[in-house]
């Protein structure tokens, strides 16, 4: 009998290439993460299942072969939806390399000693109601935790020293997975960091990934919200990590989507690159609509030690999978270029200029959903470089007009012979002293 889908299983939807990492019946992976087991320097995938095992489940990848399967304490909260293998020692605690920190059944995160299996240490803060993630601290004082909260809302990012003292917090209905920003390197040239240490994913029907520094500051999400410029629809998301080095902010933060199964990379902007997902809607009822990749719910992305990405998605039959991704189609890809803005008197561009040199086809649709109406101009340049310095920016107005309040219009722009570059688009009140609301939405393929 096949119990396991090989290491080498390799599957391709529409496009989407894939390597299957791990998948069996029965087992619900929520979690997963690609280590150097430091207890025997073998390659693992470290998983978490909360709904079904109700386990940290270790994997040996070369074996194809489950080492160790750990149940966690408690009886009714579904946990862990986290697994984290420790590298170090911390001594505070008494973390052993190889030691499991997660989050247990009972309302507690907890330090599971990876040789006897036992509890050893634990964290439990009164206003939890459903206790997510932990990692340890960049500053090895203490922890950063998640707590989704429940029926009575709650949920918080929190920063808590060993001894349980909380250091700051920051209420978020939804707190979910969180991932460590990698910073700068030794030269100090090159970083993956936004100005934070902590990604944090706020899992709500459209919300948010939030970058935190060590003092709690939100210094990075995505999206930013009603009256901003720049905004990807997160549907649903329920982890993110950051990938690159590169210079100047060129890095991007890769998301999984629960709502019907997707991984977009996002930019600085908060604009996607690169990604495939699927459409949200409440009608006639609530569900998820799968797409066409394969994928109905992408429950968490991660890094693997290839540089890769991966990921774990509930497409497999009684049970969910893990799965490395391989090739990415050319898929469209809708944002929020406007969300539901006010020009203002003296009218706004929505910057930074759209690069569409990589995309052949560019729809923006402009929505006046105020009284007022909205003037709109849109231009294109066919140089690869905005840069006054060294060439004078050439634009050409291609489309314009005016925008009655509660009209609605498509512009269409063919890019496939690359005639344009960059596209800048410009909107301003109809009647200067009088506000008005646009909403812009850009799909590009």
């Amino acid at each position: 009998m096949v119990l396991f889908m090989k290491f080498n299983d390799i599957l391709n939807v529409s496009g989407f290439k894939f390597r299957i990492l791990f998948y069996k019946p029965g087992y619900t992976p929520h979690y997963a993460e690609h280590i150097i087991d430091p207890k025997d320097n073998r390659e693992k995938l470290v998983m978490a299942d909360p709904h079904n095992r109700f386990s940290v489940i270790i994997y040996d990848i070369a074996k194809e072969f489950i080492e160790e399967e750990i149940k966690v304490p408690g009886g009714f909260i579904p946990n862990p939806h986290t697994a984290h293998i420790a590298i170090e020692e911390i001594p505070a605690i008494n973390v052993e390399p190889g030691d499991i920190l997660c989050s247990d059944r009972a309302g507690r995160w907890i330090l599971i000693d990876r040789d006897s299996h036992e509890v050893k240490w634990s964290l439990a803060l009164d206003d939890s109601e459903w206790p997510q993630d932990i990692l340890p601290s960049s500053d090895g004082k203490g922890v950063i935790v998640t707590d989704y909260g429940a029926s009575g809302y709650g949920g918080f990012v929190r920063k808590v020293f060993f001894n349980g003292v909380t250091v700051w917090s920051i209420p978020i209905f939804g707190a979910a997975k969180i991932s460590r920003v990698f910073g700068s390197t030794t030269s100090g040239i090159h970083s993956n960091s936004f100005g934070g240490n902590y990604i944090v994913v706020q899992n709500g029907v459209f919300s948010g990934i939030y970058e935190l520094d060590e003092e709690g500051s939100i210094v990075w999400q995505c999206p930013k919200g009603v009256g901003s410029t720049n905004n990807f629809w997160l549907f649903k998301p329920h982890s993110a990590f950051r990938i690159g080095l590169a210079e100047s902010g060129g890095n991007l933060t890769v998301v999984g989507l629960e709502a019907g199964g997707g991984i977009v990379a996002i930019d600085y902007f908060c604009r996607p690159r690169w990604g495939v997902m699927s459409t949200y809607t409440i009608y006639p009822i609530h569900y998820y609509r799968p797409s066409r990749y394969g994928l109905m719910e992408t429950s968490h992305v991660f890094p693997t030690l290839r540089g890769t990405v991966a990921a774990v998605d509930w497409r497999g039959y009684a049970g969910s999978i893990v799965i490395e991704l391989l090739e990415i189609p050319k898929a469209p890809l809708s944002w929020l270029l406007a969300w539901d803005l006010d020009p203002g008197p003296r009218g706004i561009w929505l910057d930074p200029p759209l690069e569409v040199l990589d995309f052949d086809f560019i729809t923006i649709t402009l929505v006046n959903i105020g009284e007022n109406s909205v003037k709109w101009r849109l231009y294109a340049s066919a140089q690869p470089i905005l840069m006054e310095e060294y060439f004078d920016s050439i634009w050409r107005n291609i489309s314009s007009g005016i925008l009655n309040g509660g009209d609605t219009i498509s512009i269409e722009v063919d890019n496939r012979v690359k005639r344009y570059a960059f596209l800048r688009l410009r909107v301003e009140r109809g009647i200067e002293d009088v506000p008005s609301k646009v909403r812009a939405i850009v799909t590009w393929y």
